[in-house]
């Protein structure tokens, strides 16, 4: 039998709670605060046990003894009682319940996606996300001891960035990851295939023959969209003992789907490990830490871009087609990278990319899509 989800407002505590700290604190009785209030002990224990709402004049009491205010205690007792008279009526409990959820998790996004289903209630919407998340009890505290401490501060203050729902989307994505089986990880052979991957990029399904080496040598790819306030690019981690890349597709060009591809691919060599079991990449707003500089770097080798820009800089000032796919051939490398790559430096205009734009979600197989796309 389904055993029925009972879900409550969280408790507040009232002001008798916080005066019996400051008596702990203080190793005072009952009797003491009695004798040093000036009223009886059965008074007091009331106040304590918050049957006794607090005075103007308790108040003004409780803030001499306890060098504080009376507004914080008449403060402490109004949203008590509001609290009280109100924890069973069930607009509230909803309201609670879904500020608690959609704080931390883009829903509407997710349902968009059919990652969630449609919801009527708080409850419905509260199975689904313990379902989601394998709880037994909404505590998102989880979240914040768990993984928000994998993220630099610069990163939590990104202009509109939600870490949690970041979060949500890794979760997401290693439920994802649950489904594909690949072979054993072979990090020697990963390797390997990364010094090719720029000979990759200029065969007809280039694309589709890398991810299929990928799996070869034990590391799964797919493609998962980003959630709305997490500006994802892409991203790697370890599921089991196979290394993980995640491609978001938010750009959707040749040039950021090779990039992304071997900034993970770099991120998995070098640097996921248990004390960094993920990495979650941002190229426009992301801290450029040493990790990630390593990773660029790395990246940057392998698609031949100082090559490109050593080749090119001497025609900046009069860049051609001819000049472009020139390059292109002579390092085996797609014309989008040679331009993407002299976008970067700044050399030329993004708007560049135009003439070599291809949906790149309309190159890679469905099996590799998931989430919606």
């Amino acid at each position: 039998m389904e055993q029925k989800l009972k879900l409550r407002p969280f408790k507040k505590f009232g002001p008798g709670y916080f005066i019996q700290e400051q008596m702990e604190d203080r190793k005072w009785t009952q009797e003491d605060l009695a004798e040093i209030m000036g009223l009886t002990i059965k008074h007091v224990n009331h106040i304590l046990q918050d049957k006794q709402s607090i005075s103007l004049e308790t108040a003004k009491i409780l803030a001499q003894i306890f060098d504080s205010t009376p507004e914080y205690w008449i403060n402490l007792d109004t949203h008590y009682q509001l609290w009280l008279h109100q924890e069973n009526s069930e607009k509230v409990m909803e309201a609670e319940i879904k500020g608690q959820i959609f704080a931390r998790m883009p829903i509407r996004d997710m349902v968009q996606k059919g990652w969630l289903k449609p919801h009527s209630t708080a409850k419905e919407l509260a199975k689904q996300v313990l379902k989601f998340w394998d709880w037994k009890s909404l505590d998102f505290k989880i979240l914040d001891q768990h993984y928000l401490p994998y993220f630099t501060k610069k990163s939590e203050a990104f202009n509109q960035f939600n870490a949690s729902y970041a979060i949500t989307w890794y979760r997401k994505a290693t439920m994802e990851a649950e489904k594909f089986n690949v072979k054993e990880y072979d990090k020697k052979k990963l390797t390997q295939l990364f010094q090719n991957i720029h000979q990759y990029t200029t065969k007809e399904n280039g694309l589709n023959e890398f991810i299929q080496e990928l799996n070869k040598v034990g590391v799964i790819f797919f493609v998962l969209p980003h959630l709305q306030k997490t500006y994802l690019d892409g991203a790697a981690f370890l599921h089991n003992n196979n290394p993980v890349i995640v491609y978001t597709a938010r750009y959707n060009r040749i040039d950021n789907f090779w990039f992304t591809v071997a900034h993970e691919i770099a991120h998995v060599l070098l640097h996921l490990n248990k004390k960094t079991p993920f990495v979650l990449d941002n190229f426009k707003d992301q801290e450029v830490n040493a990790m990630e500089e390593e990773a660029n770097a790395m990246a940057s080798e392998m698609l031949k871009q100082h090559e490109i820009v050593e080749y090119l800089s001497p025609y900046s000032n009069y860049l051609t087609v001819t000049k472009v796919e020139e390059c292109a051939s002579t390092y085996n490398i797609h014309p989008a990278l040679v331009v993407g790559t002299l976008a970067h430096e700044g050399q030329i205009s993004y708007s560049n990319q135009n003439r070599y734009r291809e949906n790149v979600l309309d190159l890679i197989k469905g099996k590799y899509k998931v989430g919606g796309l």
